[in-house]
């Protein structure tokens, strides 16, 4: 993350975000990304058909802060909460707290009646945080299987179709009638 010095002054306040908030989220939120890629991600996002809502949390003049609801596609009382991220100095100040809060109240303006998240099964500090904050685990098993291109070679069969293959096999070794006419021409 690049050094950027601030004067802070005490004051948090979360609004929307806007195009300009870009430069700092990158800089403060998504050093994993370059700042064409947070720019872009937050176009699209801002545009009038966008299902999500981006909002930030600004000291200074600085986002510092950023989280993201989306109306859910299928079940449009559900918002779906992503990309809560805090800049490093901010995050014993209270600033995720506040960020959910605004979620929470944005989302019920737009109709939605709960908030979820994802998150992977081993982030254990971060699961309990969004419990302190209210969340709580759905009884939702989710099951994946990786698949490639190549069909499989090594599949047993049932054992009577095994038996039926081998029937068919010894039929097709028996000696089978010639088809052709005997007229003197093979």
């Amino acid at each position: 993350m690049a050094n950027k010095d601030f004067n802070l002054k005490g004051t948090l306040s979360v609004r929307e975000a806007k195009e300009e908030d870009a430069t700092n989220l990158q800089a403060y939120c998504f050093s994993d990304k370059t700042t064409e890629e947070v720019t872009d991600n937050l176009k699209a996002d801002l545009a009038e058909d966008s299902q999500k809502t981006r909002l930030v949390a600004e000291s200074s003049g600085h986002a510092i802060g950023h989280i993201s609801v989306e109306q859910h596609p299928l079940d449009t009382h559900v918002g779906q909460v992503s990309e809560l991220a805090v800049a490093g100095p901010f995050r014993q100040l209270g600033v995720a707290d506040n960020l959910i809060a605004a979620a929470e109240t944005i989302a019920a303006e737009k109709g939605m009646e709960t908030l979820e998240i994802e998150l992977s099964s081993d982030e254990n500090p971060v699961i309990q945080r969004y419990k302190d904050w209210g969340f709580t685990e759905k009884p939702i098993v989710t099951l994946q299987k990786t698949i490639t291109a190549e069909t499989p070679t090594d599949v047993e069969e049932p054992e009577e179709d095994v038996e039926q293959k081998e029937d068919e096999t010894e039929k097709s070794e028996a000696p089978q009638p010639e088809l052709f006419s005997q007229t003197g021409q093979s």
